[in-house]
């Protein structure tokens, strides 16, 4: 398996490109921190907002927050920076942790109005049912709804500007004819967020579609008559996930109180829900051979704070690959499933080439703690 010769990204991350051996994301990353103009960005970026600032009697733009320390950090900054009026508004994610209930309190008590949108538990489930077992994503309705919620919201009370965080292409790796665009739109939620299974598509599965309103995307009559337009901040301004850590804990925000969330690096991402951290990393990671911990060392070094083979002995001691068994029980619960049902599913998802097998039989191999083994490692490179 290749991995970027710059950070530790493996090859098999979907929609990744490398060349010359380092992927697209640290080459975007030079960009960034050597390129681009970031003041005739940010001036470019107050004309805009210009078209949509208020008086301060109504909302003049919407922040899509889940109460994670960016989604915070981009309503205090568009506040206080840049003076807007904004409305912040959540989808409910499958189960609310309860530091990220504290999160979007605290939100509410930095002086922003915050509208919850939560679709109906019943039907909610069974999406979470075929997000897991057919689409081998237990969060397949919640990302729907963080991008279909604000817009629907946008809609109904006709407030056209939505800005988002960072843009996942340019920060993460894409295909280089999303990574420059500066705004999300139907076409961005349905090719990256959907995996391959279009809303439509659940009727198929028995779910009406009147049953989960909230996951539908306004129709373009509706994006075209209030004029909706969804900006990337990480586009305006030179995207910095420790900057936007370090002013949200100033003021009051919690990191998670038991250390790293499973599978994870640090302790300040993916709060909210109880398996958007744990359980949808894992079953990443069993498809492509990386996970949470993976990303998040890798930002570390595009940051130029750790050096490469730094961040490999730092993934050596993190939980990345490992069964997440925390709230596993409340996995199962929710959907009315067997311990072996949950680790069948599983299997059936992990890529067999990049884990170790029986020659014999071809069944995968697992250590004692029931957790894979992988044939391949980032290798420290050296000087």
């Amino acid at each position: 398996m290749i991995y970027c010769s710059n950070c530790i990204m493996p090859a098999t991350r979907p929609e990744q490109v490398f060349e010359d051996g380092v992927c697209d994301a640290c080459r975007s990353a030079s960009v960034k921190h050597a390129e681009i103009d970031w003041d005739a960005r940010e001036r470019e970026f107050r004309e805009i907002l210009d078209r949509y600032r208020g008086d301060g009697t109504n909302y003049d733009c919407i922040i899509p927050v889940s109460g994670g320390k960016d989604s915070c950090y981009q309503a205090i900054t568009m506040r206080d920076k840049y003076g807007m009026t904004p409305l912040c508004v959540t989808h409910t994610p499958c189960e609310l942790t309860e530091v990220g209930a504290k999160n979007l309190t605290f939100l509410r008590d930095q002086g922003f109005d915050l509208l919850q949108v939560s679709g109906n538990r019943k039907t909610y489930r069974e999406l979470v049912r075929i997000g897991f077992f057919k689409l081998g994503d237990c969060c397949w309705p919640e990302h729907i709804g963080i991008f279909t919620v604000p817009a629907r919201v946008a809609v109904n009370y006709n407030i056209p500007l939505l800005i988002w965080g960072e843009n996942s292409q340019f920060e993460y790796g894409g295909p280089a004819t999303h990574k420059e665009n500066n705004f999300l739109d139907r076409n961005w939620l349905e090719q990256f967020q959907m995996s391959g299974h279009r809303l439509s598509d659940v009727v198929h599965d028995g779910i009406d579609l009147n049953d989960i309103k909230t996951l539908h995307y306004p129709s373009d009559e509706d994006i075209r008559r209030v004029g909706v337009t969804g900006l990337f901040l990480g586009y305006f301004e030179k995207w910095d996930s420790k900057r936007n850590t370090d002013l949200c804990l100033s003021l009051g925000w919690n990191k998670n109180p038991d250390g790293p969330v499973e599978g994870a690096y640090n302790d300040i991402e993916n709060l909210d829900c109880k398996w958007i951290g744990g359980l949808h990393d894992y079953m990443k990671y069993i498809k492509y051979g990386y996970g949470r911990a993976t990303d998040q060392l890798c930002i570390e070094i595009r940051a130029g704070r750790m050096s490469r083979n730094e961040a490999i002995e730092k993934l050596a001691q993190t939980t990345e690959g490992k069964v997440p068994w925390k709230y596993t029980p409340d996995f199962l619960e929710y959907l009315n499933i067997t311990e072996q049902e949950f680790l069948d599913n599983l299997d059936s998802f992990t890529n067999k080439m990049i884990f170790e097998r029986d020659m014999s039989t071809g069944k995968l191999l697992k250590d004692n703690e029931g957790n894979l083994i992988p044939r391949f490692r980032p290798q420290p490179i050296e000087a």
